[in-house]
């Protein structure tokens, strides 16, 4: 059960809060023991009574590849499946995409694709917001006569690192592995085992009251623009890469877990060898790659410490970025987030995880990353703070 952070802490939490214009947003600290504690701030849908809480349902989007990446280490640990063969008999639709080199020139690949490639994100699939070419794709594929039905790979597997729809790839190829889709392998797998009761794709019909409120920041003024609530359209499509929803005491568990090597409960879901090789860093001759390009969805502004949420001086492990360049965290600390400014951290040495939800866009929007790094500072200033 969660509780709230110590009084000192929480005032000063809320401090934060009260000086941004973020109207909604839950943050915790979840210790290696399990322990949760939450200060929420706003209300949980703009139409409705009702403060937010660390039960409300988010978007998770990219904090799903998380749990995709300790799926397919499952099917690892089980042989199904070895991160350095040749994916071309499992997902041959995917190993004969043709390359876009940066001449624009259409080539053949020449390299089978491995699932290393695919979690390390160096197998050459990029996002409209990684890559110069793809952020102008409907220009370029009518100048370049594209006829596929599908975007092209960006460069040859191994040869360079692109964050982009890799996990996309990877949730296809667990479901071709273990026979059924992603919703059932992770209920089965990952989020039932943890009782994370609240982590879906689609999510349940008893369960939608608690789906929280989204917003945007108009580009033009700066202002905060709140978004009328729709429910989401079930789908029977589920990518790896994005699409979970999840609440933060639910991915609270998910970090304890992770904070564990794996195991929280008495419920295992990797070995510890495992575990360790999915938290080992992958990038050291692609770690000065370029990673974002402007576009409105993402907001690139250089902020605080770092050049930009996942700088080029960090690494990256077979599932999250691996922090190497930070006066906060410690080195080798995990970290990512979801396209909704949610975040989470993993701190290994000291033994906790934290996580900050809220929903509005763009991604990386400077108030939103501002107060997710107060929050940070301000637990960091407290270790010697009683749980």
């Amino acid at each position: 059960m969660s509780e709230k952070f110590g009084q000192a802490i929480e005032a000063r939490i809320q401090d934060k809060i009260s000086n941004t214009d973020i109207p909604a947003v839950v943050m915790g600290k979840i210790s290696k023991s399990g322990e949760m504690f939450f200060s929420s701030d706003g209300p949980s849908r703009w139409d409705r009574d009702g403060d937010i809480t660390p039960q409300n349902i988010f978007n998770i989007a990219s904090m799903t590849k998380a749990l995709t990446s300790v799926a397919v280490l499952q099917l690892v640990e089980q042989g199904q499946v070895a991160l350095d063969e040749s994916l071309d008999q499992h997902l041959p639709e995917m190993s004969k995409r043709l390359i876009l080199n940066q001449d624009n020139q259409i080539i053949e690949p020449k390299n089978s694709i491995t699932l290393r490639h695919l979690l390390t994100h160096t197998a050459g699939f990029g996002y409209w917001f990684t890559s110069p070419q793809l952020v102008r794709w409907d220009q370029l594929k009518t100048e370049i006569n594209w006829m596929e039905n599908y975007q092209p790979r960006l460069f040859e597997s191994g040869s360079s690192f692109m964050y982009g729809t890799n996990i996309d790839w990877v949730g296809r190829l667990v479901e071709k592995i273990s026979g059924i889709d992603l919703e059932q392998y992770f209920r089965r797998n990952i989020s039932g085992p943890l009782g994370m009761d609240s982590t879906w794709y689609n999510v349940p019909d008893e369960l939608e009251h608690l789906v929280v409120g989204s917003s945007y920041r108009n580009s033009d003024n700066g202002t905060v623009i709140k978004k009328e609530y729709q429910k989401m359209i079930p789908s029977k499509n589920f990518n790896g890469g994005g699409g979970l929803s999840s609440s933060p005491e639910d991915y609270g568990q998910f970090l304890a877990c992770m904070l564990n090597k794996g195991t929280l409960n008495g419920v295992q879901v990797l070995e510890e060898s495992t575990f360790d090789l999915l938290n080992s860093p992958q990038l050291d001759n692609f770690k000065t790659i370029h990673r974002h390009v402007d576009t409105e969805d993402v907001d690139t502004k250089p902020r605080g410490d770092k050049d930009f949420f996942f700088d080029s001086y960090d690494n990256w492990t077979l599932a999250w970025a691996y922090e190497e360049n930070s006066v906060i965290r410690p080195r080798g600390t995990a970290y990512w987030a979801g396209f909704f400014n949610t975040y989470f951290t993993i701190d290994f040495e000291n033994e906790f995880a934290l996580i900050y939800m809220t929903q509005i866009l763009p991604f990386n929007d400077m108030n939103s990353y501002n107060l997710f790094t107060s929050f940070e500072r301000i637990v960091y200033d407290s270790l010697d703070w009683k749980d």
